[in-house]
């Protein structure tokens, strides 16, 4: 069992983010995307000792709240310390495409995101990682990070290797709505600072 995990585990972390990177299209990597998510929860419906009703736990808003104004400041500090002539250009140039991808981000990519990289990563692979938390979270890292090779630059890479262990902290010692509510603001922020295009 825990070959055959071993080897799924790096089928999907790994085998698929090289694939897709060689194919450059940001239409198959959000197909790939869904097609896993959609796996994901049908094995997770399968486990016995997963209870989706775990993922209901509300929001921890005081955590959310101060993670959002660290997202902020730190975006704002990197987009003008490494590509400040795209600072605002989304809402500047394309107001009501800004608009669509406020409303719309949360739901077509974070939450397939953080089921796959955060749900159905620490509950699935537990045991591989012999239920370590500190060596998943590191994996968690890795993986989350290595998946976003797909986008073809630098930007992608390291700043999700920054988020991956507040990210795996929020899911872990929060609540799974806390992790995809603090993505979305990070994300939402991103693509209003203007480094949008790094990951799309």
């Amino acid at each position: 069992m825990a070959s055959s995990l071993k080897t799924e585990f790096f089928l999907i972390f790994f085998l698929t983010p090289i694939f897709l990177s060689f194919l450059i299209s940001s239409q198959l990597v959000f197909l790939f995307l869904y097609v896993i998510f959609l796996i994901s929860i049908y094995i997770l419906k399968k486990d016995k000792n997963f209870k989706f009703a775990n993922l209901k736990k509300n929001i921890d808003w005081k955590f959310s709240f101060y993670l959002s104004l660290l997202f902020l400041v730190s975006g704002f500090i990197y987009t003008l310390a490494f590509e400040p002539n795209l600072l605002f250009d989304l809402p500047k140039k394309n107001f009501k495409l800004w608009l669509i991808v406020i409303f719309l981000y949360p739901f077509l990519s974070v939450i397939p995101q953080e089921f796959i990289y955060r749900v159905f990563f620490y509950h699935r692979y537990r045991f591989v990682f012999n239920n370590s938390k500190k060596t998943m979270m590191i994996s968690n890292m890795v993986v989350f990070s290595f998946g976003h090779i797909v986008f073809h630059n630098p930007h992608a890479i390291f700043i999700t290797a920054l988020v991956s262990p507040i990210f795996s902290y929020a899911y872990n010692e929060k609540s799974f709505m806390t992790c995809v509510f603090i993505h979305s603001i990070g994300g939402l922020i991103i693509f209003t600072l203007g480094l949008g295009q790094f990951f799309f």
